[in-house]
């Protein structure tokens, strides 16, 4: 068994993180150029960013279809909804606090001369509901819009549940479907060092490190405020689910580097989708709750 084999998908994604901010940090004076490193870097984003739609669309009419009750499929919504809007309120308060008490903003001078911003006014709640339904569940689909797929594949799991035995052919379609773009993702996921190396690389040789010393103290309450999230809110709700929290978070390592590299949630959603599977979740509750705290949140 190789070296690479022996060490799992986090820890490589973990050295081509510190490796990355060390190459980007001498790229700069030995003359290698920051847009070098783009490629690889996009490479990575744009493949796992492929999968999310199928593995969203499958694993969701799936799940859907093979709770059977949809009573049973509205109480997991509701559940998931109620919890989804706790965490995210602790979330604003912590912020709100922290943010009170040590002021991070208060002496950072960002300019903003030849700026400027167009005016935007927030869509009303009627139109927020009305634009969850789709038009043309192929546009949303073709556009990614991860709200209206969710509605429309549960629209289609239970239709499918309804149906009973005339339905078990496009059951077994999507089941097997969900099966093939989980092991997709984990195909993708196999560039994922590489493709974190190439994303670290290009911002520091890119940016600097000295870019981010005047919001260090804007970062540094910022991952204050997700440890105390995390104490007080997620330790709680590991422990009662019987999760061990380091088994929790080893599990969990691997979409947590995605997001943190790429700055973008839906880039993890793929690999968050297998990984929280694997530490027991259901394919009917996770299909529906993963894609959907990657919209609310």
């Amino acid at each position: 068994m190789s070296a690479r084999k022996k060490m799992g998908l986090p820890l490589q994604m973990g050295i081509g993180m510190v490796l990355g901010i060390l190459v980007g940090t001498l790229a700069p004076k030995l003359g290698i150029s920051a847009a070098f490193f783009k490629p690889f870097g996009d490479l990575f984003i744009n493949l796992v960013r492929m999968v999310v739609v199928p593995l969203v669309l499958a694993t969701l009419v799936s799940g859907a279809a093979s709770v059977g009750d949809v009573g049973r499929l509205g109480r997991v919504a509701a559940k998931t909804l109620v919890f989804y809007f706790a965490t995210t309120a602790l979330a604003v308060a912590i912020g709100l606090v922290l943010g009170n008490i040590f002021q991070p903003g208060v002496g950072l001078d960002l300019s903003t001369a030849n700026l400027s911003a167009k005016e935007v006014a927030a869509p009303s709640l009627v139109q927020v509901l009305m634009g969850i339904v789709p038009l043309n569940p192929v546009d949303a689909l073709a556009k990614g819009n991860i709200l209206q797929i969710i509605f429309f594949a549960v629209l289609v799991g239970m239709a499918i549940s309804l149906c009973g035995d005339k339905a078990k052919p496009a059951a077994a379609f999507f089941d097997a479907m969900s099966e093939v773009m989980i092991r997709v993702t984990s195909m993708v996921m196999h560039y994922a060092p590489i493709g974190v190396f190439a994303l670290m690389a290009y911002t520091v040789s890119n940016h600097g490190l000295e870019v981010l010393l005047p919001l260090i103290k804007l970062i540094g309450i910022m991952y204050l405020g997700c440890l105390i999230h995390v104490i007080i809110t997620y330790l709680p709700c590991i422990r009662y689910a019987g999760l061990k929290p380091g088994t929790f978070f080893r599990g969990l390592s691997a979409p947590l580097l995605t997001s943190f590299t790429t700055c973008s949630s839906a880039a993890a959603l793929s690999t968050n989708l297998t990984c929280v599977q694997k530490l027991g979740a259901s394919r009917s509750v996770s299909s529906f709750s993963i894609p959907l705290g990657n919209t609310i949140n």
